[in-house]
């Protein structure tokens, strides 16, 4: 997906050669929505003669973002961009956690009866984007990146996942407008990433879908 996102981006690109255009700076803030369905599959239970376990969860958090980007627009309406936002963000508004017997060894702090609590954020959520312009309208393509960090709490022999970086695709659809001299859009778009896959130390696996959602208000100036 990601090549073919760029291969769209360069292609429009080279065809808008021609035009002349100005380069822009903004902000932008948006009621976003992380949603994340996902599957972890305990696999040390088997290495210590205890039982596998598969748990599924669904987890969602809705708040705000703000974004900083800088673009190129072409006479024809056509704009290149990269947009960035500089905070994190929690996958779920709570922790989420469990109380099981343990299977690990005797004498060890996963011996009888534990609470194993999971969460996670994401940050660095960058797009590199085209607009194409449909009158006072506009469609947005885009490939995104974004890191995902878990913030499991570890008991002994129960292992850690680390982090991971997942690629994406964005699409949206949005309205233009002008303020007082700067530039405005107000946009509903859809990022869909690739599916996340960690395995921890102890071969334990979380699988999951994530996906965000946002209505954006942008404003900026052009020079």
């Amino acid at each position: 997906m990601k090549k073919i996102l760029l291969s769209i981006i360069m292609s429009l690109a080279l065809m808008s050669v021609s035009y002349a255009g100005s380069f822009g700076v903004g902000v932008s803030g948006s009621i976003a929505h992380v949603s994340a369905d996902g599957k972890e599959t305990t696999t040390a239970g088997d290495i210590d003669g205890g039982t596998a376990n598969i748990n599924n969860a669904s987890v969602d958090s809705l708040g705000g973002l703000a974004t900083i980007f800088v673009d190129y627009e072409m006479d024809n309406g056509m704009a290149f961009g990269l947009e960035i936002v500089p905070a994190s963000a929690d996958v779920s508004d709570k922790t989420h956690q469990r109380t099981e017997t343990a299977q690990g060894k005797s004498g060890t702090d996963a011996d009888g009866s534990v609470t194993r609590k999971a969460d996670a954020e994401v940050e660095n959520f960058t797009t590199l984007y085209v607009e194409y312009p449909l009158g006072a309208a506009y469609v947005k393509a885009g490939w995104s990146q974004i890191d995902v960090n878990t913030k499991e709490a570890q008991v002994t022999d129960s292992g850690t996942y680390g982090n991971t970086t997942l690629d994406g695709y964005t699409i949206g659809l949005g309205i233009r407008g002008e303020l007082g001299g700067f530039f405005t859009r107000t946009t509903l778009e859809y990022t869909d990433f690739e599916d996340l896959s960690l395995t921890s130390s102890t071969s334990n696996k979380i699988e999951a879908d994530l996906d965000v959602t946002q209505l954006k208000f942008a404003i900026g100036k052009r020079f």
